[in-house]
């Protein structure tokens, strides 16, 4: 168990090539990490969010084949294409000068290429849902409401996982075909599917800080653009080691 709070907040990953795929893990464990997950902020205190944990391997089969389908579709199909026109789609799929994939979008593609090709491995498969109505009907508000709802619950499960020496990461292939995995799994019409998350043992935990822009450089004082006037500290500074 990891109880440095810090630790835990800057060293939690997105886990895909190091999540051990054979170690099974107790439902008790995805329970805890649920039950902590649930004491997170919700929008009117409705707790409108349910889940549904997998662990049949004939299910985890099947969504790993509708995953695996949307990442050759939605992801590959595109950063196969030889140039691409328009430069704000470009930087949005990683793709460089010469209109092919950047070094790190190799070194993310490689991570999420191993995970396509074995999400349905995984000891279990957690599908975070939310029973508020669909945002797509409601007004300004409704999207932050009903996402807003139910992502904190889902980092504060990332968190809980992490302080055990588990790991996952939040996925969104699935809901391409969200009707198809709603049928699969038995889920209402009036649900809405928000993201499917891995869950397995950590292939070691040494996880580091990772590298990320200064706060003063993604940060503005007062109005926009306006500096933010904050130096970012080491690591050991942050947990009152230093």
């Amino acid at each position: 168990m990891l109880d440095d709070v810090h630790e835990v907040l800057m060293t939690t990953r997105s886990v895909r090539r190091r999540l051990d795929l054979e170690r099974p893990v107790p439902v008790e464990v995805v329970g805890e990490c649920l039950q902590i997950a649930l004491q997170a902020p919700t929008g009117g205190h409705a707790e409108d969010w349910r889940f549904v944990v997998v662990g049949d391997p004939d299910l985890k089969q099947r969504i790993g084949e509708i995953y695996l389908r949307n990442y050759e579709a939605h992801v590959l199909a595109p950063l196969r294409c030889t140039g691409v026109d328009d430069p704000a789609v470009a930087g949005r799929l990683g793709v460089g000068d010469s209109g092919r994939p950047t070094a790190r979008t190799e070194r993310i593609l490689a991570g999420a290429d191993h995970l396509a090709r074995n999400i349905g491995r995984a000891p279990w498969l957690v599908l975070a849902c939310a029973t508020r109505p669909s945002p797509a009907g409601g007004g300004p508000g409704t999207w932050s409401a009903v996402y807003g709802s139910v992502y904190p619950a889902v980092w504060s499960f990332n968190l809980a996982l992490r302080a055990r020496g588990l790991g996952t990461c939040i996925t969104s292939l699935t809901l391409h075909s969200a009707g198809e995995v709603a049928e699969l799994l038995a889920i209402p019409d009036d649900v809405v599917q928000v993201t499917l998350l891995p869950v397995a043992w950590t292939v070691g935990t040494d996880f580091k800080v990772a590298a990320r822009r200064p706060v003063a450089e993604v940060a503005s004082l007062d109005r926009w653009g306006t500096p933010f006037p904050y130096a970012d500290r080491t690591f050991d500074e942050l947990a009152g080691r230093a």
